[in-house]
């Protein structure tokens, strides 16, 4: 008889990702990691430092800035009506076929014995198993469970986390683990772009207009922090020459990024915010100049000192014609993680900036749904699947910020300065 593997003897609460002794980050008070209480600038910005300047899969490129949709270590979950997580410009969530995951049948001892002379009561017998089991696929035919979707920018309200699988379940997904029983989602839709989604693809059973509880679009950003504002502002505030220190790049972004944290305008801790930072503080440091082209062709350079010529600037990093930032991987922004998926959104594939619009092949990859299989589910994340979809895909859906396209604008920078040849935001420059 093949042994059944049970997950009752494993525990089934909630995983916290409790800060440990090889954690970068300090914990406060409650526990939570994510919000440090204390810590000083320097530790976050040390912390931060870890994974921008990776030298295997660093955030500054030529082409741009860019980061792992996985939040930093140490952002927790907080019950299921708040939850931290889904903060750096792409926001994560579960949808899961609760109902149409099959059970083994269980009594008071555990899986109910079946073979040819005993059959079952309840449901068939899985003779591989010796087992009675209410069915040997999981039914999509009625919609998912919506589990971790964000829905209030301002108190951090989330859908419930915890599906509420019976022990059954929990069996039957531990005897069937590549059976895909629903799918982690993906989107760096930004939080204030009203567009609705023209594609024609579902996820979970959901077409794209669908709404989430609150009345507004699911598959959108629920954090106000998300936003195409909020990243615009972002690169204007730190428009700025950086201090110290005079020898690391990523430092003086971060830390410029912590002297705006005192009026809420950058948020060094982040993976995404010192990022940006950084790259907008080499434009200034290097004295670099934003030549845009117009719809009959002419470049004129534009006057930041200027709000008009400053919005533009904005624009061309953060167009509004974009849905949100693109989302690859490390390897590529067109590239996807094994088991991953764009959905198209039904986005022209172009970008528009002061009136010229040029081609984007990748402008609708804002939306991504990832296969979640019942191995992914294991006892630390039974009753949390956002954190299933976390551990399984978030390392590798790649947030990318990128440069403007030279089809739009040109930067010319001041070559005469110390790291400021070519893309001066790039590693090496920093």
């Amino acid at each position: 008889m093949k042994a059944i593997t049970t997950l009752l003897t494993l525990s089934l609460s909630t995983l916290a990702l409790a800060c440990t002794g090889g954690d970068s980050l300090d914990c406060d008070e409650s526990g939570k990691c994510d919000t440090p209480d204390g810590l000083a600038l320097k530790k976050q910005c040390e912390n931060a430092r870890t994974s921008a300047m990776d030298e295997r899969r660093p955030h500054f490129t030529p082409l741009g800035v860019r980061w792992s949709c996985k939040d930093v270590s140490g952002v927790t979950a907080d019950s299921n009506t708040e939850d931290d997580r889904g903060q750096e410009y792409c926001e994560y969530f579960t949808m899961l076929h609760t109902d149409g995951i099959p059970e083994i049948v269980m009594n008071e001892q555990g899986p109910v014995f079946c073979d040819a002379s005993t059959p079952c009561a309840t449901g068939t017998c899985n003779t591989e198993i010796f087992s009675c089991v209410t069915g040997s696929s999981v039914n999509t035919n009625t919609p998912a469970a919506i589990l971790g979707k964000n829905l209030d920018s301002g108190s951090n309200k989330v859908t419930p986390l915890d599906p509420r699988l019976s022990t059954g379940q929990l069996e039957w997904m531990a005897q069937n683990p590549t059976q895909k029983v629903g799918e982690c989602v993906f989107t760096s839709w930004h939080q204030d772009i009203d567009r609705p989604l023209k594609g024609t693809d579902k996820i979970g059973g959901y077409g794209l207009t669908a709404r989430a509880s609150n009345g507004e679009p699911l598959f959108r950003m629920g954090g106000s922090v998300n936003s195409n504002g909020a990243a615009q502002a972002l690169l204007n505030d730190c428009l700025a020459a950086g201090k110290k220190p005079k020898n690391d790049g990523f430092l003086r972004g971060c830390n410029l990024c912590g002297v705006l944290a005192k009026d809420g305008l950058c948020v060094p801790w982040r993976k995404s915010d010192p990022s940006v930072c950084t790259m907008a503080m080499r434009v200034a440091e290097c004295g670099c100049s934003v030549n845009v082209k117009d719809e009959a062709g002419a470049s004129r350079k534009l006057d930041l000192a200027k709000e008009a010529d400053l919005e533009v600037a904005r624009e061309l990093f953060v167009p509004h014609s974009r849905r949100g930032f693109t989302l690859g991987t490390w390897d590529g922004v067109e590239r996807l993680p094994a088991g991953c998926r764009y959905v198209s959104t039904g986005d022209a594939k172009t970008v528009t900036v002061n009136g010229v619009t040029a081609p984007d092949p990748v402008a609708d990859q804002t939306l991504v749904a990832c296969d979640l299989l019942a191995s992914h589910l294991s006892a630390a994340t039974a009753k949390d699947p956002k954190e299933a979809c976390r551990q399984a895909f978030g390392d590798e859906v790649v947030v990318h910020v990128r440069a403007p396209m030279a089809e739009l604008a040109t930067l010319s920078c001041d070559t005469s300065k110390p790291h400021c040849q070519g893309a001066v935001w790039d590693l090496e420059n920093l």
